[in-house]
């Protein structure tokens, strides 16, 4: 992947899980963000679980962006090319 856009995703994923967590904390001491007024209209459990999801989505967001997922792949190809020098 670009390396902007792994930037990019790990920046909306931050953004997503801050958001997520401050809702939750400023929610249980009775402050709400304007933006997401609408939330209320809804059940407190479903509202909760909106909160929480955006929470866990962002830190899924995070992670899957910043894994580097060739770095196994990369280390076993060394790994076998140092076994067959060694082995010369």
């Amino acid at each position: 992947m670009n390396p902007n856009k792994k930037a990019l995703f790990a920046v909306l994923g931050f953004l997503l899980l801050a958001l997520g967590l401050l809702s939750l904390v400023f929610g249980a001491i009775g402050i709400r963000f304007v933006f997401l007024g609408w939330l209320d209209a809804f059940h407190p459990i479903i509202t909760l679980l909106i909160h929480l999801g955006m929470l866990f989505g962002g830190i899924l967001i995070m992670y899957l962006s910043l894994t580097d997922w060739h770095e196994g792949q990369l280390r076993e190809d060394s790994d076998s090319d140092e076994l067959e020098e060694t082995q010369a």
